[in-house]
């Protein structure tokens, strides 16, 4: 699997872009991870349902319920 090459990245726990302060993944984010996979787009989904498990355990550690938004933050636009 490719590892992720772009600036916009998220900062944990909060997941964030540490470029742009929006949600991750950010616009910038996206359309770089689209093009990266873009011959290998099973690649992009297993590597966004992984960092979206990681998203839940980070968001939820302080007792909070699960972010309503996380499938179509980290899923839905996956291809």
């Amino acid at each position: 699997m490719l590892l992720p090459r772009t600036e916009h990245l998220p900062a944990r726990p909060a997941w964030d872009c540490s470029v742009c302060d929006r949600s991750w993944p950010c616009a910038n984010a996206k359309a770089d991870l689209a093009e990266q996979y873009e011959r290998f787009p099973a690649g992009l989904a297993i590597y966004m349902a992984s960092v979206l498990y990681d998203a839940v355990e980070d968001l939820t550690a302080s007792g909070e319920p699960t972010p309503a938004d996380l499938y179509e933050r980290f899923l839905a636009w996956v291809g």
